[in-house]
C-alpha cells in the first residue's frame, strides 16, 4: 500500500496564501499592511517567498519610506512628521496618511467635509475616504457624529459599487481591484450585510488556478494588491465569528 500523504486544503484563503508563499518576495506596504489586520483578527498565518511573516512585514522594513507611514497601524509609538504626508503626491495618499496618524498631528476643522466630498467622488477616492474615515474615529480625530453620518453614505456608495464589477471594469483598467477593495471596506465599516447574495461566488470565480486574483478579469497575472483584498473578503466567509476589531493598534 503506498502512504497517502494529507489531503491538500481546497479553502480559497489556503490557495491564496500559498500564492504569496510562492510568488511574493518583496511585500510592498500598500497591502501588506493588510496582514496585520487578518492577523489579528482571523488569526491568519501567511507568509512571503522568503518564510517571512507578512504581518511583520510593515514592521520589519525599516527602509521604506511608505513602511514608515504604514508601521502605525502595528505599532502604536510609530510616528512621521507633518511635512512627509504633505509631500504626498496623491490627495488621496495625503488624507489616508493623516487619518492614520491624526492622534499626534491632529486634523484641520474642515476634516469631516475632506472625507465626505472624496467619498462622494467615487472610485478609489470613495474607498480610501472610507478607511481615512474609520482611522479618523479609531484615533478618536473628529466629532463621532458626524464622522457617523459619513460612514453611513459610505456604506450607500461602497454597496452600490460592489454590485457594479461589469461597470467598474468597463470604466478603469484595475477594476476588479477596486471591485474587492469596495467589498473589503464595507466590512471594514460592517456594512457586509449590505452585499447582494452571490458577492462571494463572483469572488470565488475570479481566482486563479494559481491561486491569486487579478487586478481586472482580462489581465494575465494574479495581482498582490487584489489577492491580499480577496484573502480578507474570503476570510469573511470562511471565519465568520471574527469579531470587528480596531485596525489601528491602541496605545498601552
Amino acid at each position: 500500500m503506498v502512504a497517502c500523504g494529507p489531503e491538500p486544503d481546497p479553502s480559497a484563503s489556503a490557495r491564496a496564501t500559498r500564492w504569496f508563499a510562492k510568488h511574493v518576495d518583496e511585500p510592498q506596504p500598500g497591502w501588506a499592511s493588510l496582514f496585520g489586520y487578518m492577523h489579528r483578527r482571523f488569526g491568519l498565518e501567511a507568509l512571503d517567498a522568503r518564510g517571512r511573516p507578512l504581518h511583520r512585514a510593515v514592521l520589519a522594513d525599516a527602509s521604506d519610506e511608505w513602511a514608515a507611514l504604514y508601521r502605525r497601524l502595528d505599532d502604536p509609538a510609530a510616528a512621521v512628521p507633518a511635512a512627509r504626508i504633505a509631500a504626498l503626491e496623491s490627495q488621496t495618499d495625503r488624507m489616508t496618511a493623516l487619518a492614520l496618524h491624526c492622534d499626534r498631528l491632529g486634523v484641520p476643522a474642515a476634516w469631516p467635509d475632506v472625507l465626505a466630498a472624496a467619498s462622494e467622488a467615487g472610485g478609489y477616492a470613495l474607498t480610501h475616504a472610507a478607511l481615512a474615515t474609520r482611522w479618523t474615529i479609531e484615533n478618536g480625530c473628529a466629532p463621532a457624529e458626524r464622522l457617523a453620518e459619513i460612514e453611513q453614505l459610505q456604506r450607500d456608495r461602497l454597496a452600490a459599487m460592489a454590485a457594479s464589477r461589469d461597470a467598474l471594469e468597463d470604466a478603469y483598467p484595475n477594476g476588479t481591484d477596486l471591485w474587492l477593495e469596495s467589498i473589503a471596506m464595507l466590512y471594514y465599516l460592517e456594512g457586509g450585510d449590505r452585499l447582494e447574495p452571490g458577492t462571494l461566488d463572483e469572488v470565488l470565480v475570479l481566482q486563479r488556478p494559481d491561486g491569486g486574483w487579478p487586478v481586472h478579469s482580462s489581465a494575465r497575472r494574479s495581482d498582490a494588491h487584489a489577492t491580499a483584498l480577496a484573502l480578507w473578503v474570503v476570510l469573511e466567509h470562511e471565519r465568520p465569528g471574527a469579531r470587528p476589531i480596531r485596525w489601528i493598534a491602541a496605545p498601552d
